[in-house]
């Protein structure tokens, strides 16, 4: 009897114990959830304040860009003024109709490639159209592009047609890529001459136009520039001396490795180790490489076309 007692009274407290188990555990769950949902509320609360910062800064940078269309205007002669949101609403339309109005740079490009029964102009006279009174960066691209395609054009684009635009224009990119373009088609007199421009700046007794000089010959991917690039590599200022290694990596090939192995050594940390870098570039060039142009070459220096 007792032993059955005892027992009955130790299963008792076995369930008690377990029962005191399971609510402690609800009970922390209980507070965990809790905790993370305050967490969540307060996440919430902070994303919902950044972005009615955010809005507002966008309202303000609005107002500051466009501080007309906040502005009561004012007639001259007394008469009633345009309301602000009647004056906003017209601009807005007004200048979104104007922008359908222009031509896409690609348009523009299909357009001075369009057949001769649309428009009876030549290639060369649509780009002398395109890069009259002072062309913009813009269009410029758009006429290195039109180049670089009609490379192969020797008859739809002579060598005279873009010698006359070459002579007419003073846009560096524009000028070597037909350079480039000139070259590959076996001229390389123009080609000589951007060599020769970027040369006589080297000669300047400031850093920048040397940097300028060299960022420009590095363009050109031909090992026609080599030789205007390695006095540079003796340059006093360590920054030069970085950029000439970087234009000869860009111009050279195998051959001009024991040009750039002694600056391995140079005292400057930031020469010696892009030295290294380029004697490793220039082993994996053949001793032909870069002696001519591919359209991988020219395509590579292209400026690029922004409004598509």
């Amino acid at each position: 009897m007792k032993a059955g007692f005892d027992a009955s009274v130790s299963g008792m407290r076995s369930r008690k114990h377990l029962i005191l188990a399971v609510l402690t555990a609800v009970a922390f769950f209980g507070v965990l959830i809790g905790y993370f949902m305050d967490r969540q509320r307060i996440q919430d609360r902070k994303v919902r304040a950044m972005e009615r910062t955010i809005e507002s800064l966008q309202a303000s940078l609005e107002q500051k860009e466009n501080p007309l269309e906040t502005a009561q205007p004012h007639s001259g002669d007394g008469d009633t003024a345009e309301s602000p949101a009647g004056g906003s609403e017209e601009r807005r339309r007004s200048e979104q109709a104007a922008a359908r109005n222009v031509p896409g740079s690609y348009q523009i490009l299909n357009e001075l490639d369009a057949d001769s029964a649309t428009d009876p102009r030549t290639y060369e006279q649509k780009l002398q159209a395109l890069l009259a009174d002072d062309p913009t960066e813009e269009e410029a691209a758009i006429a290195c592009r039109f180049i670089f395609n009609k490379a192969a054009d020797v008859r739809g684009l002579p060598d005279y047609a873009l010698q006359a635009i070459y002579a007419s224009q003073t846009n560096p990119d524009l000028k070597r890529v037909i350079a480039q373009v000139m070259s590959q088609r076996g001229n390389d007199a123009l080609l000589n001459d951007q060599v020769a421009e970027s040369q006589a700046a080297l000669k300047s007794a400031e850093p920048r136009q040397r940097l300028d000089a060299l960022g420009q010959l590095g363009k050109i991917h031909s090992v026609h520039a080599v030789d205007a690039i390695v006095p540079s590599l003796q340059d006093s200022d360590s920054t030069v001396r970085v950029a000439a290694l970087f234009a000869l990596r860009d111009n050279g090939n195998q051959r001009h490795v024991n040009l750039v192995e002694p600056m391995t050594h140079d005292p400057d940390p930031s020469v010696s180790t892009l030295a290294g870098n380029v004697v490793s570039t220039l082993r994996n060039l053949g001793a032909s490489a870069r002696t001519s142009y591919s359209r991988a070459d020219i395509e590579a220096e292209l400026p690029p076309i922004a409004n598509p």
